[in-house]
């Protein structure tokens, strides 16, 4: 039985380079097989506004011990065009490859002190699942200080 988080197409889809939207369009960087960190194939996506880059995207494809942590979706917006909603509308987009995944929900993971990014994922209809979860020592997040992060589960479809 797959887990409820899990996807059924663990492949790259073809023809996913470039994913349009209203305000932003994503357009392919790469597909990595294997994740270093986690082990699952994953895309990533440059966040652009018209022409200009902004940020960046990426979707993992799978669930295991690692994903509670990692989450599905990872975002970053470059420093100069953040407080625009940009990381919202990549957001946005990116829940339709997840469907074309076989996703039902996606796990988004934040720092207990990312204001912005929680209120992107509770406007992208993202609900916490588990507050100030404690991140594993052996975790890079912990290393680099973040010891507890909210999880957030967004349901698809």
């Amino acid at each position: 039985m797959i887990h409820q988080y899990d996807c059924i197409i663990h492949n790259q889809i073809p023809n996913q380079t470039e994913i349009d939207g209203p305000v932003v369009k994503l357009r392919i960087h790469g597909f990595y097989s294997d994740n270093a960190f986690d082990h699952l194939p994953y895309y990533v996506y440059e966040i652009l506004k018209g022409d200009l880059h902004v940020g960046k995207i990426s979707l993992r494809l799978g669930y295991n011990d690692s994903t509670l942590v990692n989450g599905h979706v990872g975002y970053e917006i470059d420093e100069e065009f953040r407080g625009h909603s940009y990381s919202y509308y990549a957001l946005e987009l990116i829940k339709g490859l997840a469907m074309d995944h076989g996703y039902r929900y996606l796990l988004v993971c934040t720092s207990v002190d990312n204001m912005a990014s929680q209120k992107i994922i509770r406007r992208a209809k993202g609900n916490i699942i588990l507050a100030d979860y404690k991140v594993p020592k052996d975790h890079i997040y912990y290393v680099l200080g973040k010891t507890k992060i909210h999880i957030y589960e967004i349901k698809l479809g």
